[in-house]
């Protein structure tokens, strides 16, 4: 009996897939009102390969689009993963594969019901210490994480030595940035290193700033809260002064949150308090939380400017402050007009970002600092009051320290990193990778910043490797860790084939088994496979000849017949059957089973098919034949064939017979019986 498998592929344009028919086995369990036939109902069984486009067809799939959304993705996001050809966990197989299944791109979409597709795709592995690094931390000391670990605030380097050791500095640093860590957490860690001991000078204790007076020598010590183009406002717990520099002051090299010690004489201007500058030290650039500005309308304005003058020489100190006003010029002198103010307000010193953010005419919303009142040198009538910007509308009027400001170095300084590892209750340096790549081992490969690209790294590590270890044998195999960016780490596997070394894509061939089930296809790791008699031809001709093979290799060549038939179990790749004809076994093995009593050869061969060759010949069919992460119920792989027993009569039956075998999945190509034909039906423990 010959049943035809193919003419409804060859009918939807299939091209190279391995298919077959099969006997319509879904019973009440999948299907509705269902009703056994008597012979086997034209569905398909197809084993399909993924390739490069179908990836690419599921990024432009709308139905991919609302699951990528629905798992916090853009349509962007969606097709990058698209082009790379494999699933991920942020894209995995058994969301987006169905998907693809449903849709006019894959060829079978359409199959009836009881059809089954054996899907091959490539799926990224998972490292635990590859994905720990990628999912970490990447901490580069700050000047404040220098000044900590030194211990004194007057007295400290930006930079570990052997007296202030990484091993202890480090931990210290990571358990005060990160209290919250939890156990298995990874942190790169970037920090400046010298040989050289510092020595520290005596350091003048700073003075509150409110405690400045003119024309007396002052050091004090605060943050920068705003920028002009000639210098910063300083500020304290006590108050604020200007710390003007002139037309030498570079403003690009100063960031709101510097922590700065400045030495200097006070003075005034326009009623201005100031220092002018003599040395300075900064000490760090982290963030800064300004404080409730004071909000000031035309009257207040009237009022600050009013104190100002009445202080005179003496020196105000500036006021932070927040307001409305109109802007009536711009450029070199941005002006404008509080709302019941009497005197034009203006702008001190706008660097060119800052310009930029003024519009003429336009009604602003601006915080900044009082700064000073200019007179007219007749009347000595207040022209304007200055104000130091650090707001227009929202937007900054200079950049916001970031802790990444480093010093210059000293002479024999240079830029070290360090894995760490977190075990739940201390951090201590990382033992799960083999190699780091430094600062200077990017230098050594021509790369001029702290870290290197994913696509570099893949293309300089290989050279690098091969130049480090020269006598790296054939399969040795290397975690290397590296900085990928400003605050990414990453971790690859590097393998030596005795030539060169190699990235470790991770990649790996997965086989999911999908149902057609009520015209949709659903994940269902169960396999039948239906080998109808067609002689040598799919799947039967693959599938009984590694039974063949395995019999050969295993039991010997006696028992085989022209190389694609054995008589040890009955396969016949050249019949696409299980041959227990009596008359064949005494024609082509007659002396394998010498000494064995007739009646006993065909149990024994049925025995030897159970429980030895099929379960072989599984193993190769469906090398990834396994347990399901979250599949509780029995995975089951069927098959149903046809046993031949020619003329001859066995338990009454002669020709060629329906039979069934089942296998209940126990691990990666471990098969256990638990059904057969042959013993009537379900097979308990002992059979």
């Amino acid at each position: 009996m010959k049943y035809n498998i193919f003419n409804g592929l060859i009918a939807c344009g299939a091209i190279a897939v391995l298919a077959s028919c099969s006997e319509n086995s879904w019973n009440n369990e999948y299907l509705d009102d269902f009703k056994a036939p008597d012979a086997y109902t034209k569905v398909e069984t197809v084993k399909y390969t993924l390739t490069e486009a179908d990836y690419k067809a599921i990024g432009d799939l709308s139905t991919a689009l609302t699951q990528a959304e629905a798992d916090g993705f853009n349509k962007t996001q969606l097709q990058n993963w698209a082009k790379l050809g494999y699933f991920t966990t942020d894209f995995p197989a058994n969301k987006y594969l169905p998907i693809f299944l449903e849709s006019s791109s894959f060829a079978y979409f359409a199959a009836n019901n009881g059809s089954t597709v054996a899907a091959t795709y490539k799926e990224q592995l998972q490292n635990e210490v590859i994905n720990g690094i990628y999912n970490g931390k990447v901490h580069t000391f700050t000047n404040l994480n220098y000044q900590a670990v030194w211990g004194d605030p007057d007295k400290f380097a930006y930079t570990l030595t052997s007296k202030v050791w990484p091993g202890k500095a480090i931990p210290e640093i990571l358990t005060t940035t990160y209290p919250d860590a939890t156990d298995g957490t990874y942190a790169l860690v970037n920090y400046n290193i010298s040989e050289t001991e510092p020595t520290f000078g005596t350091v003048a204790p700073a003075t509150p700033i409110d405690q400045v007076k003119v024309k007396n020598e002052y050091t004090i010590k605060g943050f920068v809260t705003a920028v002009c183009n000639q210098g910063y406002i300083l500020t304290d717990a006590t108050g604020s002064l200007l710390v003007y520099y002139g037309s030498s002051f570079e403003a690009s090299d100063y960031y709101i949150g510097m922590e700065v010690q400045v030495s200097g004489k006070g003075s005034q201007y326009n009623g201005g308090l100031q220092l002018a500058p003599t040395s300075e030290v900064i000490y760090s650039s982290e963030p800064y939380t300004y404080p409730a500005p004071l909000a000031m309308d035309g009257t207040k304005m009237n009022e600050l400017r009013d104190a100002i003058l009445a202080n005179g020489s003496k020196g105000t100190m500036p006021v932070y402050v927040e307001f409305s006003a109109k802007v009536t010029s711009t450029g070199n002198y941005t002006n404008f007009i509080v709302d019941g103010g009497e005197t034009t307000g203006s702008a001190y010193q706008l660097t060119a970002d800052a310009q930029k953010l003024f519009t003429k005419d336009e009604t602003v919303n601006i915080k900044g600092y009082v700064l000073s009142v200019n007179t007219d040198k007749n009347t000595k009538k207040p022209t304007y009051v200055n104000f130091v910007v650090t707001e227009v509308g929202g937007k900054a009027t200079a950049k916001m320290g970031n802790g990444t400001f480093i010093p210059k170095p000293t002479a024999d300084q240079k830029f070290e990193n360090a894995l760490y590892f977190f075990d739940g209750s201390t951090w201590a340096p990382a033992k799960t990778i083999d190699l780091l790549i430094s600062p200077s081992d990017l230098k050594e490969m021509g790369i001029d910043k702290e870290y290197i690209s994913n696509a570099d790294a893949a293309y300089y590590f290989p050279i690098f490797l091969k130049k480090l270890y020269p006598y790296a044998k054939i399969d040795d195999s290397m975690l290397v860790a590296y900085q990928s960016g400003a605050k990414y780490a990453n971790c690859a596997q590097f393998d030596y084939d005795g030539h060169q070394w190699t990235k470790y894509d991770y990649l790996e061939d997965k086989t999911s088994q999908y149902a057609k089930v009520k015209g949709s296809w659903i994940f269902d790791p169960n396999v039948t496979l239906v080998i109808p008699n067609d002689r040598q031809t799919e799947p039967g001709l693959t599938f009984y000849q590694y039974g063949v093979d395995w019999v050969k290799d295993n039991k010997g060549s006696q028992y085989i017949d022209r190389g694609n038939s054995e008589f040890y179990s009955g396969c016949s790749a050249y019949y696409c059957n299980v041959n227990h004809d009596l008359t064949q076994v005494d024609k082509y093995a007659e002396a394998a089973w010498a000494g064995v009593n007739r009646d006993d050869i065909i149990p024994t061969m049925r025995q030897h098919f159970l429980n030895e060759v099929i379960p072989a010949a599984l193993k190769a069919y469906y090398p990834n034949a396994n347990l399901v992460d979250g599949y509780n119920d029995p995975i089951i792989y069927e098959v149903d064939y046809i046993t031949y027993y020619g003329s001859t009569s066995f338990d009454g039956k002669t020709g060629n017979v329906n039979d069934t075998v089942k296998y209940e999945v126990k691990g990666p190509g471990e098969f256990k019986l638990v059904y057969s034909t042959w013993l009537g039906g379900k097979v308990t423990e002992g059979e």
